[in-house]
C-alpha cells in the first residue's frame, strides 16, 4: 500500500492492486494495521492540498464506520478500508513533509548551532535578539511594542492578507475610520490592498503610522 500510494505515475490498474491490499488485509483480521497505516500515508506520503485537506476526517470517519457499525472483515467494514485505500491512493503523493521535519531535527541535534537553518531563513540582524528562537514577529503584540509599535501599525501592515474580498476592504476602511488614529489615505490604501497585489508582501511600505 506505501509503495503504490507514493509512487507514481498513477493508473487504475494499480490503484486496483492497492484495493486488493486493503480488502485483503482486512478480512484477514488486519484491519487495524490497514487504517494505522492510511492515517500514516496520509501525513507522510501524500501533499494533501487545501482541497485534499479533508481526507483526514474522511480517513477517520471510514475507520469509525468499519469497526463501530459495520464488521470490519466483511461487507461494508471492508468497503470502508477499500475506499480509504482508493482515496489515498488519488491524493496528491509527496513525501516532503518528513523528510523536511527530519532534516530540520539533525540539524538541531547537533547541539544549540543551528546555523544552516537560519541561513536559509535569515533574521535580519536588528532583530536577532528578539525572542528564543529569534524570529519573533514585530508588531504590537509582542515585545517590539518597545518599538513603538501599536494598534495604527496593526491596521496599516500586519493584519493585511493574501487576497481581500470587496466585502473585506470595504469593513477594513470603515474600521480604520472609526479607529482613534488619524489615517492618511494612502497608509488606508495600503491597508486595503491585498499583499498580493504589493511588490514585497513581507516589507512594510516605507508610509509610517501614526501613533
Amino acid at each position: 500500500m506505501v509503495k503504490l500510494a507514493r509512487r507514481g505515475p498513477h493508473s487504475e490498474e494499480d490503484r486496483e492492486k492497492m484495493l486488493w491490499c486493503a480488502w485483503e488485509l482486512s478480512r484477514s483480521g488486519f484491519h487495524y494495521i490497514v487504517f494505522d497505516r492510511c492515517h500514516k500515508l496520509a501525513l507522510e506520503d501524500c501533499r494533501l492540498s487545501i482541497e485534499e485537506a479533508d481526507l483526514l476526517l474522511v480517513l477517520e470517519r471510514l475507520e469509525h464506520l468499519a469497526t463501530e457499525r459495520f464488521d470490519p472483515m466483511e461487507g461494508f467494514g471492508l468497503a470502508c478500508a477499500m475506499r480509504a485505500a482508493s482515496l489515498l491512493y488519488e491524493a496528491t503523493p509527496s513525501h516532503e513533509l518528513l523528510t523536511i521535519k527530519n532534516v530540520w531535527k539533525k540539524i538541531a541535534e547537533r547541539g544549540d548551532d543551528i546555523s544552516e537553518i537560519q541561513e536559509e531563513f535569515p533574521v535580519p540582524t536588528e532583530q536577532e535578539n528578539w525572542g528564543q528562537m529569534e524570529n519573533t514577529v514585530l508588531d504590537f503584540h509582542t515585545r517590539a511594542k518597545g518599538w513603538g509599535r501599536n494598534g495604527a501599525h496593526h491596521a496599516i501592515y500586519s493584519a493585511r492578507t493574501r487576497n481581500m474580498t470587496e466585502l473585506e476592504r470595504r469593513y477594513r476602511r470603515r474600521n480604520m475610520e472609526l479607529l482613534s488614529y488619524d489615517f492618511d489615505d494612502e497608509q488606508i490604501e495600503v491597508a486595503t490592498t491585498p499583499v498580493a497585489e504589493q511588490d514585497d508582501p513581507w516589507d512594510d511600505p516605507n508610509v509610517g503610522f501614526p501613533r
